[in-house]
Formats: C-alpha cells, sequence, structure tokens
C-alpha cells in the first residue's frame, strides 16, 4: 500500500484531534464540521491518488498544476509524516514533468502564448525549489526574457508574475517590477478601482469575465507570496486592507455563483494573506462541503482549461486543509 493511501486512511480511521480557533479565526471550530472537512479532505486526497495527470488525461498543464497542489500542501502547518509525504510527490511531479519529451517540445517550440511562457518559467522555478533544476531552464528563462520585451501592452498579470519568478531563479526581469506592479490589478484594488463582480441575473459572459479576472488576482498574490512561504513586501503590505477586503467579497461571490474552482482558489489565497473571513466562512464551508461529489471530486466548473475535474480537486482539498490544519493534527 502506498504512503499516501495510508495518510489517506489514517485521515479517515483517526478521531479529528479538534482544537479552539487561532487568533486570526481561520481554523475551524464547529467539532461537526471539522469531522466532514476531514473526510472531505480524505476523499479529495484519494480522487488525486486514483486519478494522476497525465499527457493523455490533463496534458502537461495539470501534471504542472498537480505539482503546485502537492508543493503548497507541504509548505502548510502540520505533522513530519504529512510535509514529507507532501514534499516527495512535489519531487515526483516535477521530475516526470521534466523528463517528458513533450515538456521539452514545448520549451523550445517556437511561437507559443504568454501563458506557456508563465507556465514555462513556473515549471523551471518548482523544478529548482524542488531539487532537480532543468537543464532547458536557459532557453526558458531566455525566451521569457524575450517575450517579456517584445511584449510591452500584453496582459499585465502574465508580464508580472513572469517577471516575478524570474527574479525568483535570481534572472533578470528584463522589465521593471515597481513599473509591472504599478499595471496590476493589485494596484487597480488598492486605487479603489476593483473588479466587477456581477450579480447572479448577469449573462454568463461576463461571470467569465469576471472570473478570468478574480484568477489573474490570484496569480498576482501567488506569486508575490511565493505560495503563502513568504510575508507580504513592503508594496503589498501597504495595499493589504483593500486587498483582503476585496478578496472577501469575491469569496462570497463566487460561493453564491456555484464555482467551486474559483472559490477554493480565493479561500486559498485569502489565507496567504491572512484575510479575515470570519463573517462569510461558515458559509462558504457549507458550500464547499456540499459541492463535493461521492468519487472525491468538485464536478466540473467554468473554466479555460482542457480538463475541467482535476484542478477544482486539488484547489478544494488544499483549501480545506489550509482553514482546517489545527484539526488535521
Amino acid at each position: 500500500m502506498g504512503l499516501l493511501r495510508r495518510f489517506i486512511i489514517s485521515l479517515v480511521l483517526l478521531a479529528p484531534a479538534l482544537t479552539g480557533a487561532s487568533d486570526s479565526g481561520t481554523a475551524a471550530t464547529d467539532s461537526e464540521t471539522v469531522t466532514q472537512a476531514r473526510a472531505a479532505f480524505a476523499r479529495g486526497l484519494d480522487w488525486i491518488e486514483r486519478h494522476p495527470a497525465t499527457l493523455q488525461d490533463g496534458g502537461l498543464t495539470d501534471i504542472l498544476d498537480e505539482g503546485v497542489g502537492f508543493r503548497v500542501l507541504s509548505t502548510l502547518p502540520g505533522d513530519p509524516a504529512a510535509h514529507g509525504l507532501f514534499t516527495t510527490r512535489f519531487r515526483e511531479r516535477m521530475a516526470t514533468l521534466g523528463a517528458l519529451p513533450e515538456f521539452a517540445q514545448w520549451a523550445n517550440s517556437g511561437q507559443k502564448r504568454l501563458t506557456d511562457y508563465y507556465h514555462l518559467t513556473l515549471a523551471a522555478y518548482l523544478m529548482q525549489q524542488a531539487g532537480i533544476p532543468s537543464d532547458l531552464q536557459p532557453v526558458i528563462v531566455a525566451q521569457a526574457q524575450w517575450v517579456l520585451a517584445a511584449t510591452p501592452h500584453c496582459d499585465p498579470t502574465k508580464r508580472l508574475t513572469i517577471a516575478l519568478f524570474l527574479e525568483r531563479l535570481d534572472e533578470e526581469p528584463v522589465v521593471s517590477i515597481p513599473g509591472a506592479l504599478a499595471a496590476s490589478r493589485i494596484e487597480r484594488i488598492a486605487r479603489g478601482k476593483p473588479p466587477l463582480l456581477p450579480t447572479t441575473d448577469t449573462n454568463p459572459q461576463q461571470r467569465l469575465a469576471a472570473s478570468l479576472d478574480l484568477y489573474a488576482l490570484v496569480h498576482e498574490i501567488v506569486a508575490l507570496t511565493d505560495f503563502g512561504r513568504e510575508p507580504p513586501l513592503p508594496w503589498l503590505a501597504e495595499r493589504m486592507e483593500p486587498l483582503q477586503r476585496f478578496l472577501a467579497q469575491a469569496a462570497a461571490w463566487a460561493g453564491a455563483d456555484g464555482n467551486i474552482d474559483l472559490l477554493s482558489e480565493l479561500l486559498l489565497t485569502a489565507y496567504f494573506i491572512d484575510a479575515p473571513l470570519q463573517a462569510q466562512l461558515p458559509d462558504l464551508w457549507m458550500r464547499l462541503l456540499a459541492g463535493q461529489k461521492a468519487d472525491g471530486s468538485w464536478g466540473i466548473y467554468p473554466t479555460n482549461r482542457a480538463n475541467k475535474l482535476r484542478h477544482a480537486v486539488f484547489t478544494a482539498t488544499t483549501a480545506l486543509r489550509s482553514y482546517t490544519i489545527t484539526a488535521f493534527e
């Protein structure tokens, strides 16, 4: 029996060690809710174990997303066994990705979308973090630097995140980081111009546009905090109050809209910057728990991803652990 499967079984069989709320108010306090969350987390992990991403199911980006998910799980507070297990899984997924001929083809290919350059730069950074730097890193870095120089007026979030991960690789980001931050969605929120959150009677195209804005905001915060591993830099700290307030509103909107994938990403991002969600957390918890299917997945949600299922499982499962972390010890 694999280590992950044993860990899943232990979550189900062992009685949860219930504790009170943390000072930040992000820990679950109701024993029944914590028990449900523990079981839902175990079901989500089991689904992930039974449905690993492959080139045929999810492709390169899903394999990368699995690496991201296990890295976040490995860096959350927790017992040493869980930390070691998720760290091993993270390294395995990045090794798998880096060894694929298709990954080399992706890195060496000519014309790519800006999002491809972002994913490749992120992959190079995560492989370095896993202790297995890619031989393709110089190619990936050079291409990312080229595209930033060649696309001054393209998507500001992708340009910012590429530049930030280049900087984390100790490479020249090419663009001015302060200038990229000034064009960010975070800066717009700080200046009182947040993305519009449509009402329930808004048409699907407008709701999708709002969702894409929110996913972009998530990516900015993730890149600035290294998936919650680092405290906010002074620039981000100065904008924290309006950002936290908007994230709380956005999470409530995503929950009411029924988009579990986006809700989970926003919950994780709020956790990364300690956004106060006390007022709406019980309702968001119930939406998250009620949305899980019997097989451990959360169904299919509006997204541009080729695989509409796996990403929601990873984000929801990780959000469950992050907000009930004291209950898993």
